[in-house]
């Protein structure tokens, strides 16, 4: 048996014929309780000049444990041949590195189901490059310890990242640990293995990292300045896979000694760089205090300052926005909609350009505020999407009904593989909308199109525009009939909807730019 198969991936005999193996590390017994027969249908990938398919062609029982296996692939892990100390680990990454540029060419669609950290990748002799299905090779790692998982895995792999910036990352961080000997963001061994992931992956989303200036004095300005760009960016960089493939070569092209400075001093830059670091650990460090303890911290705000610290807060989030780099047009889509029931206006406004969405955006921000004041005196919950109340049984409730439900998103165009500026798409959009009925100034709320009152007096199953109300009984003629009395809250109003989105590709994002939509109900005055 080739290679070791404490590693988890190994070579061995299976049926008569080599194979390549992945210990799963449970017992037939416990194989047949955990129901893993989807991994079946899982695919790796090789590539040499294209990209071919390599399938798993069934398990086996080897030495106590289910095995899953397929045809063998002659090569070497790259995390294996990255502890070598002469130029081989330079090649092995420069073909890496090469094999994931053919990927995003071929089919970017391809880096969210292969492994991307070295220890699900095995490298050939002939330049060949193998990449384990992602789902198959983590599982192989997290049976074991939660340790090793985080260093075989997690310590690789940016936690948000997705596509070619994913692959971007973890090529930098590999360079990283190759020029400087020091991982990117280092775990501590000691560290309980919950609060290691979790300080892995702020350190991650942050860019907390040292530069590989600070870490290896003698390398290259050019190289340090594109892994910093890639792995800890003070602003968002269009540095890539393709800026880091050319900067380190073609396989072989090159050796280690060709990226060190050998005479030059570079102690300006070092004081400068040191500096910068003190200045970035601060930084962060303060804002993981805020949000960390920001609830302990306003608990005793009274509710006259409430309003001031959700202006507040909005005006410190801006330069936290989220944003729709990375997404696909149905994914930018699916995330303009889902914002409707979190109330999240910030997501909305990055999924849309040219004004698309402003009543929406408007209407969603506007509830934002009103329920976080309300909150903040009658300290309940004031907004509940429809979603979340269609799933604890509709029950009544004296809270504001919003969101949608039933979310169907439908292609319409053909999706650039590869989009230029201006490129464009079309996805078709069908929901149900769920909002208040505006009252008119009598405080009687129009009696016109499907509507239901979510009364706390009035225990209905579920509103549904098509369900009568329960005939009432007359009251006793001895007793005098109370007046009539407003309802606390408007009647609840489900309005079916389809938009037509007009998705852009606009400089490295897709965004959408216009929205034509149409009702098969009568519309109101909610955008």
């Amino acid at each position: 048996m080739e290679g070791s198969e404490s590693e988890g991936i190994f070579h061995f005999e299976a049926e008569g014929q080599r194979a390549l193996g992945f210990d799963t590390g449970l017992t037939p017994q416990a194989f047949a309780k955990a129901r893993l027969g989807s991994l079946m249908t899982i695919q790796g990938i090789i590539v040499d000049t294209a990209v071919h398919s390599w399938n798993i062609d069934g398990t086996v029982e080897h030495q106590g444990h289910m095995v899953f296996y397929g045809k063998d692939f002659k090569g070497e892990s790259l995390e294996q041949i990255l502890n070598r100390s002469d130029d081989t680990p330079l090649y092995a990454l420069q073909r890496y590195l090469k094999a994931l540029t053919i990927i995003s060419k071929t089919d970017q669609s391809l880096f969210e189901q292969i492994s991307l950290f070295p220890a699900g990748v095995l490298i050939a002799a002939d330049g060949s490059v193998f990449f384990a299905p992602a789902a198959l090779a983590k599982r192989v790692f997290e049976y074991k310890t939660p340790q090793l998982f985080i260093r075989k895995v997690l310590q690789w792999l940016h936690p948000d990242k997705t596509g070619p910036d994913a692959a971007a990352f973890t090529a930098a961080a590999i360079a990283y640990r190759l020029f400087t000997g020091t991982f990117p963001f280092p775990v501590s061994e000691d560290t309980e293995p919950e609060k290691a992931k979790e300080h892995l992956v702020q350190d991650m989303r942050d860019g907390f990292c040292k530069s590989a200036m600070l870490a290896a004095p003698r390398l290259l300005p050019e190289v340090t300045a594109l892994l910093d760009s890639i792995l800890c960016p003070e602003k968002d960089s269009p540095k890539g896979l393709e800026d880091l493939a050319a900067l380190l070569g073609e396989p072989g092209s090159k050796g280690l000694a060709d990226f060190y400075k050998d005479v030059e001093s570079r102690e300006t830059e070092l004081e400068e760089q040191k500096r910068n670091h003190k200045r970035r650990e601060f930084r962060i460090g303060t804002q993981r205090f805020l949000k960390k303890y920001k609830y302990a911290l306003i608990a005793g705000v009274g509710t006259a300052l409430a309003l001031v610290i959700i202006i507040q807060s909005i005006i410190s989030d801006q330069q936290k926005r989220p944003t729709t780099r990375g997404l696909a047009p149905l994914q930018v889509a699916e995330a303009y909609y889902r914002a409707f029931n979190t109330l999240d206006h910030q997501m909305m406004d990055a999924c849309v350009a040219q004004g698309a969405g402003k009543g929406d955006i408007e209407a969603v921000m506007n509830l934002f505020v009103i329920s976080r004041v309300r909150e903040a005196y009658e300290r309940k919950t004031t907004v509940l999407d429809p979603e979340t109340w269609k799933s604890q049984g509709s029950p009544a409730t004296d809270a504001t009904i919003f969101g949608i439900t039933d979310l169907n998103l439908q292609q319409r165009t053909e999706i650039p593989g590869q989009p230029e500026q201006g490129a464009t798409c079309q996805i078709e959009a069908t929901y149900a909308f769920y909002y208040p009925e505006p009252q008119n100034e009598m405080g009687h709320t129009p009696s016109t199109g499907p509507s239901v009152t979510p009364s706390a007096t009035e225990a209905r199953p579920a509103l549904s525009p098509e369900l009568p109300s329960a005939p009432q009984s007359e009251p006793p003629q001895s007793e005098p009939t109370p007046p009539p009395s407003p309802a606390p809250h408007p009647a609840l109003r489900i309005e079916k909807r389809k938009d037509i989105l007009t998705l852009e590709w606009m400089r490295d994002r897709w965004r959408i730019a216009a929205i034509e939509r149409t009702s098969a109900t009568p519309q109101s005055d909610i955008p």
